[in-house]
């Protein structure tokens, strides 16, 4: 296996390790919403009203997941939940003037912890880590749930997908 790679597992590990640990240790976050309500509010911010399955697609989680999170978030003040009128069966969850509010604290103090952590880097710098964070976000996301490709399994075996890189 490519050293890169290794390099590149363990890189990741670690990030996901100082994130959590940095957001539980920086004060400028305190209050700050939880990483499932922020997600979930920007996905409310660029599209407007969504149901849970759209929340839960864009944010590739199972809509029971996603329907409790609704329900914390309901429970904060920072949405709405309603029944489609053209569907009773279909809830509408509504981002409330409440959640608006604490997505955009959230934003801008998420955007002076990296501004801070960043600060020595260049302006090309941060271009260049947005680009590949991107991309490897992308790539995650398309790979989740393929089938494995290395190996073809004797016919009739059941095959698993993937696992998500860091699982």
């Amino acid at each position: 296996m490519d050293d890169a790679i290794q390099d590149v597992e363990l890189q990741i590990a670690l990030l996901l390790r100082l994130a959590d640990r940095n957001r539980r240790r920086t004060a400028r976050l305190d209050g700050t919403l939880e990483r499932s309500a922020y997600l979930a509010l920007r996905q409310l911010a660029v599209h407007g009203p969504c149901g849970i399955n759209e929340i839960a697609d864009h944010l590739r989680l199972d809509a029971s997941t996603v329907t409790r999170q609704v329900l914390a978030m309901e429970a904060a003040g920072h949405v709405t939940r309603e029944r489609d009128d053209r569907d009773g069966r279909r809830a509408v969850v509504t981002m409330t003037d409440a959640g608006a509010a604490a997505l955009a604290h959230t934003r801008q103090a998420r955007a002076e912890v990296y501004d801070d952590l960043l600060a020595e880097w260049s302006p090309d710098d941060r271009r260049t880590l947005a680009a590949m964070l991107t991309r490897l976000n992308d790539d995650m996301d398309t790979r989740v749930g393929r089938p494995a490709t290395t190996a073809t399994p004797p016919a009739g075996t059941p095959t698993a997908p993937d696992a998500a890189p860091g699982d």
